[in-house]
């Protein structure tokens, strides 16, 4: 008797599995599928650019492939060591990339093969790191002229590459095409008096309600900027001297200063200076007294004067440093 086909398939099925025949596992849903052969892996390290080359852990490294989009970039942040791998990349060439904000863009280009390993090597430039910034304005009053107003600039910086790595910062304003480069007083450290000739139209106020910014630069032109500023004031009152004045001959020693009254409509502070002048007119100061409460208006001085001739004036400082001179007052301490 012939046996259907329906029953000749049944009676393969079971001889199959009473023989123990694994059949292949071709099913990508199958959980004892087999599965895909890792093609490749990448792996490398981030250091910085000077030996000994130190590592640079917690950096974000982008594996990317180059020509074929369709397939995704891998995203992975390194070690504290500064290694960094991805594994199960199909064969073909990858950018390995770091566009971290502290460090200059860094790239190479590895080929990605079956079962082998290409390695990338990334030395990381970093950024000057701007650590302090103040930017503020002065006025100053002059006898027979026009007040004289500038602006004064100071500023810290690190590069975590290496000290002498520093070379130089500047002010700028980029909604003007300002830039201004500082000089550097000691190391890291950079200040510059900015005189209103020297910025748009000749005049300080030009500058409120710009954005200014600080920029360092390393030696490879590497740029780190600090936040944001932007100048609250430029004070335009004039603060007054009362006593003594006009070349006033001391008979009491040490003497008191007296101003009046500034009456501003912000927070303020006095500051009162004294100098000395040589026989040649050149003023040495001898006295700075800062943090004057507004409500005081006399300032009595520490200790006696030698004899000679003196000059003094008196500022208004507001909270942010701006701050506004008087014209010069004279005594002589016989």
């Amino acid at each position: 008797m012939t046996l259907r086909p329906l029953a000749l398939a049944l009676l393969a099925a079971g001889a199959l599995l009473a023989a123990g025949c694994d059949a292949p596992h071709d099913n990508p849903l199958d959980p004892r599928a087999t599965r895909p052969t890792v093609e490749g892996r990448v792996e490398g390290r981030a250091t910085g650019i000077y030996p000994p080359f130190p590592a640079r852990g917690g950096v974000r490294v982008r594996v990317l492939p180059i020509n074929a989009p369709v397939l995704a970039e891998h995203v992975v942040t390194t070690a504290p060591d500064g290694t960094f791998f991805v594994d199960d990349l199909p064969a073909g060439t990858y950018a390995v990339r770091v566009d971290e904000p502290a460090f200059r863009p860094a790239a190479d280009t590895v080929a990605v093969t079956a079962g082998a390993t290409a390695v990338a090597a990334l030395q990381l430039d970093a950024r000057p790191v701007v650590t302090a910034q103040t930017v503020r304005t002065v006025r100053i009053a002059r006898w027979n002229f026009d007040p004289a107003f500038r602006l004064e600039v100071e500023a810290t910086a690190t590069d975590p590459d290496r000290d002498t790595d520093l070379d130089g910062a500047s002010l700028v304003v980029d909604a003007l095409g300002l830039r201004l480069p500082l000089a550097e007083t000691a190391p890291g450290r950079f200040a510059a008096t900015i005189e209103a000739a020297q910025l748009p139209g000749g005049r300080v106020q030009s500058l409120l309600g710009q954005t200014l910014r600080i920029e360092a630069v390393d030696i490879g032109g590497n740029a780190g900027t600090g936040a944001p500023l932007a100048l609250v004031r430029v004070i335009e009152q004039e603060p007054q001297t009362l006593r003594p004045a006009l070349s006033e001959v001391l008979k009491v020693n040490p003497p008191t200063l007296e101003w009046r009254d500034a009456s501003l409509p912000f927070e303020f502070t006095y500051a009162v200076e004294v100098a000395v002048l040589d026989p040649a007119n050149i003023p040495t100061r001898v006295a700075l007294l800062e943090g004057v409460a507004p409500t005081r208006l006399t300032q009595v001085l520490t200790d006696p004067l030698p004899a000679g001739t003196y000059v003094w004036t008196v500022w208004v400082v507001d909270a942010a440093g701006n701050r506004s001179q008087s014209k010069p007052a004279g005594f002589i301490v016989p």
